[in-house]
């Protein structure tokens, strides 16, 4: 029995993920880091958050990463990010797989 209830947890939990993937491809918007905002703390790659990505139209806009998607992406200039625009400013998401592109600059 306790075998059932964990093969239909994890099965249950690969679907709520594949469908939060598909949501997420529907919704975002393709963007790329152009400037990484430093923190006033001086430790950008676990506090800063701010970032300023350019979109696939071209625009420049300002956008928010949580804590633990920055730390988790460890961006740089030039990578490739997703945003969602929600509750009128646009947030980052990180990509199912992360285009890097070799940068001069590091985390500026």
């Amino acid at each position: 029995m306790h075998d059932l209830i964990v093969f239909y947890t994890f099965i249950a939990l690969i679907i709520f993920f594949i469908a939060v993937e598909i949501y997420r491809a529907r919704h975002y918007i393709k963007g790329e880091v152009v400037y990484i905002y430093p923190s006033l703390l001086g430790i950008e790659n676990s506090i800063s958050g701010q970032m300023k990505v350019r979109l696939t139209d071209g625009r420049e806009v300002d956008a928010e990463a949580f804590k633990c998607t920055v730390c988790l992406g460890d961006f740089n200039v030039g990578d490739e990010v997703y945003l969602i625009y929600a509750k009128g400013k646009y947030q980052i998401n990180l990509p199912f797989r992360l285009k890097r592109k070799i940068s001069a600059c590091k985390n500026i």
